[in-house]
């Protein structure tokens, strides 16, 4: 018995033999309006052979949305609403569920009253950088098959190549079901076209900043060659109306988290919301009433190098730079963001239909003069390929997570990347990504997988077995081989920075690996103190052989496009298009018009 197409309202159906057939689909897909869905049958006799029957469908898809490629007799769950958290620079033990002992310094309680609700994953993977990582999950694929490069906006090829099909345009292009989608904070995946910005990678509205970062009082430029430049956008044009007004920068998201959730009707649209707060990236800067509860828990143990990316962020007493106080003055505040967005969630009754998923978007900087991030016990930080530097404080909560997976842990390894795959499994859609695969040359499809079985307690067994980081650097299963020089190799203590940290920088610390590489079993050595490669010479052929085979297919966006600026114009197009285009703020600079 199969159902072989459909085709615009009328359903093909052949049957072998003369019976009474029953469609029963007692779980309609409404938003939250469950209350509103009738289970309901059709019934038909057939009283010939084998034939053909077409039937209109039209009820049918009036009360429930299906996949127009196969159906099942299956209860089909309608998918959730979607809410992501993308850190910036988050380190492993700067939030309470990774600290096996509590510090009054670290209050993260929103975050971790949804860990003991949710699924704690202790072996996610995410990139050495940002770029990379945020172009990974916007598109799909691993960063070796979208970028592996910090690029600057102001350069074509940075973050996701053009004909790339974002996340949500994803979900809306396959989706039965309604998407209505929104991206608040950091951007950092490309801005050369309109394509590349969130609005043109499916996002309805967006408020955020292309750069790797800008200043959080004035929203000013601050990692570009654009001098002079502000960098704030909201969906397809300067925020002007918001920037360079002495308002920090995540209360301006803050507020328009509030408003994206206050104003979305779940009846109409499954909502998915991506929040990448600007926190915990450099320069360290946090309203002082927020640092005043922090200041004195570390006074006389601190450090002060932080003070050289920027100011903006003093004690309340006046006294020196405390950089470890600021850190988790500022944690602390992203956590009181997510605790405003979860509540009005449960407040409109969205909250047992949502899934969220918390992600750094790599390991916290361990460099003095950049940030205050501890990644305690793990080996390294950003920048390298050591856990410390790729093995991200995640997890998965909310509503919709079956009460069986709730309050576990999860050991498998996933990948960033996989968020894709699987919230389109979620939404029974295929995320084959046709746009890239018709792209010119072709571009790498789409490698996600779905993790859903496993987070979700149907499995034990990650359905993610390698890793590919670079062409040095690959994890199969329990096994990490390294090669070439790497750093930052040090570690950190449970208070990281101090007062003696100068004295002993972990950052400056490397470790050249021999040919054929170091060997870490990251399972049971996840802080990589022993390098096995010798007692397991196996191991390490088998690892070197799968890394030179993988790396054949690395590829970085190379793309260089059109520049829309006039003929002879000097510097990056980006600057002149700031400077003649957008008031001075940063904004795509290809395929544009002048006007």
């Amino acid at each position: 018995r199969e159902l072989h197409q459909i085709i615009g309202g009328v359903s093909l159906l052949t049957w072998p033999d003369a019976q009474r057939v029953t469609f029963g689909y007692p779980n309609c897909i409404c938003g939250d309006c469950a209350s509103q869905c009738k289970p309901f049958q059709l019934t038909m006799r057939i009283t010939i052979g084998r034939v053909a029957v077409p039937v209109l469908v039209a009820l049918f898809a009036a009360m429930v949305r299906v996949s127009s490629t196969t159906f099942s007799s299956a209860k089909l769950q309608a998918p959730p609403h979607v809410f992501f958290i993308l850190v910036d620079d988050l380190g492993w033990a700067d939030v309470g569920f990774n600290r096996d002992v509590p510090t009054p310094e670290v209050h993260t309680p929103t975050l971790d009253r949804l860990v003991a609700s949710g699924v704690h994953l202790t072996r996610q993977y995410v990139h050495k950088v940002c770029t990379p990582t945020r172009s990974s999950v916007q598109s799909g694929r691993l960063p070796v098959h979208v970028t592996t490069g910090l690029a600057n906006p102001e350069e074509p090829n940075c973050g996701i190549p053009r004909n790339m099909t974002g996340f949500p345009e994803m979900l809306k292009k396959n989706s039965q079901v309604p998407v209505k989608a929104h991206q608040v904070g950091k951007w950092d995946a490309g801005m050369a076209t309109p394509k590349h910005t969130p609005h043109g990678r499916g996002y309805d509205t967006s408020l955020g900043y292309f750069e790797h970062k800008n200043d959080y009082w004035t929203q000013a430029s601050m990692q570009t060659k654009c001098k002079g430049t502000w960098d704030l956008w909201d969906t397809d044009k300067p925020a002007d109306d918001l920037a360079n007004k002495t308002v920090y920068e995540e209360f301006l998201f803050r507020d328009r988290l509030h408003h994206v959730v206050q104003e979305h009707d779940p009846n109409e649209a499954r909502l998915f919301l991506f929040y990448t707060p600007h926190v915990a990236h450099c320069p360290l800067q946090v309203p002082a009433d927020k640092l005043a509860p922090y200041a004195h828990l570390t006074n006389g143990t601190d450090e002060g190098q932080c003070s050289s990316q920027g100011g903006g962020a003093v004690n309340p007493d006046g006294s020196a730079w405390n950089c470890r106080a600021i850190y988790h003055a500022m944690v602390a505040l992203m956590d009181e963001n997510i605790a405003n967005v979860t509540s009005l969630l449960q407040s409109k009754g969205m909250w047992d239909d949502t899934l969220v998923i918390f992600s750094s978007d790599n390991g916290g900087p361990i460099d003095l003069a950049e940030n205050a991030a501890n990644n305690y016990p793990h080996r390294g930080g950003k920048y390298s390929f050591f856990e410390g530097g790729v093995r991200a404080a995640a997890f998965v909560s909310g509503g919709f997570l079956p009460p069986a997976a709730r309050g576990t842990t999860v050991d498998g390894m996933v990948h960033i990347a996989d968020w894709y795959g699987t919230v389109a499994g979620l939404y029974h859609v295929d995320p084959t990504d046709a746009a890239a695969a018709a792209n010119v040359p072709p571009l790498p499809p789409v490698d996600s997988v779905d993790v859903w079985p496993l987070i979700s307690g149907q499995t034990t067994t990650s359905p993610r077995t390698t890793v590919l980081l670079s062409d040095n650097a690959i994890i199969i299963g329990q096994y990490k081989l390294l090669q070439g020089s790497n750093s930052p190799a040090g570690w950190t203590g449970p208070h990281y920075p101090n007062a003696s940290s100068k004295d002993s920088d972990p950052n400056h610390a490397s470790l050249k690996c021999k040919d054929p590489g170091c060997l870490f079993d990251v399972v049971n050595d996840p802080t990589e103190h022993t390098d096995i490669a010798s007692l397991h010479p196996d191991v390490v052929a088998h690892l070197s052989a799968q890394l030179a085979e993988l790396s054949k297919g690395i590829y970085s966006n190379d793309e260089r496009g059109v520049d829309a600026c006039p003929p002879g114009t000097q510097g990056p197009c980006a600057c002149w298009m700031a400077a003649h285009k957008y008031g001075m703020y940063m904004g795509p600079y290809q395929e544009v018009s002048l006007e």
